[in-house]
């Protein structure tokens, strides 16, 4: 008689998977695709409590910048109104409290943490079902969440970046190659450079990885079906910046962004 392996069954969490996921990805994503169950949520929380860390260590950047009267002026600034001029600085002062330091953007990064999680699974699998694959929409959301892994690694080396220079990174991802004063068009494509790093690239080959594993889809429609979901978020993201970037430069809703 031979013993027939069965898959190791996930826990409430799993933590113990974590080093699979960075070290031994193939190893890793094998086991997740013979789940039968949800193992979404140790990586999501982990994802949320450092993203959760990033803004408490931002804040504290913002409020020592505040306290030395360092404040960012918009690049048109000095063709402003005395009475603009005096508007902008007063919404400055007045959004330099707990509420706008730490509060909103705290929740503001969990939404994006989990709905980003919701609409990507949610478009991994439809696409992933068009190509032929034949994953179930359990077994892509648990496939986008380990694959979120490599986010929390970027915020961790934010994190250690900013505590250890004391500076804010003003520049992600690619952001640097888009015009410093871009507007229109250049200023959304900027945007989108922003959003675009090494990390990202990591995400999106554990993504193929999973895919190509759970589904049996060949690494081609793997490929197509992971680049094409996370294009379609990269779009959505950069389409809501681009929206309040827009809106922040309209005298009237300029107060309330940050």
């Amino acid at each position: 008689m031979t013993d027939i392996p069965y898959p190791e069954q996930a826990q409430r969490f799993n933590f113990s998977w974590i080093a699979d996921v960075i070290f031994h990805p193939a190893r890793a994503f094998r086991r997740i695709a013979t789940q039968t169950k949800s193992t979404w949520l140790t990586p999501l929380l982990i994802l949320s409590l450092v993203v959760l860390v990033n803004v408490l260590v931002v804040g504290g950047l913002k409020n020592k910048a505040a306290q030395m009267g360092e404040i960012t002026y918009p690049p048109d600034f000095q063709y402003y109104t005395p009475e603009q001029q005096a508007q902008y600085m007063q919404a400055i002062q007045s959004t330099q409290g707990p509420v706008f330091t730490y509060v909103l953007p705290a929740i503001a990064s969990l939404l994006g943490v989990w709905f980003g999680w919701l609409i990507l699974g949610g478009i991994v699998h439809l696409v992933t079902t068009l190509s032929g694959g034949r994953g179930s929409t359990m077994l892509s959301m648990n496939i986008v969440a380990w694959a979120s892994l490599p986010l929390a690694v970027r915020e961790i080396i934010q994190i250690i970046y900013m505590l250890g220079t004391k500076k804010m990174i003003s520049s992600p991802g690619l952001s640097g190659f888009g015009a410093a004063d871009a507007s229109g068009v250049s200023l959304f494509f900027s945007l989108f450079l922003g959003l675009i790093d090494i990390f990202l690239i990591w995400q999106i080959l554990l993504i193929i990885l999973g895919v190509r594993i759970s589904t049996k889809l060949s690494t081609a429609k793997s490929t197509f079906s992971a680049l094409l979901s996370v294009l379609i978020i990269l779009l959505l993201q950069t389409g809501i910046s681009y929206l309040v970037s827009a809106l922040s430069n309209l005298t009237i809703t300029r107060p309330f962004f940050f």
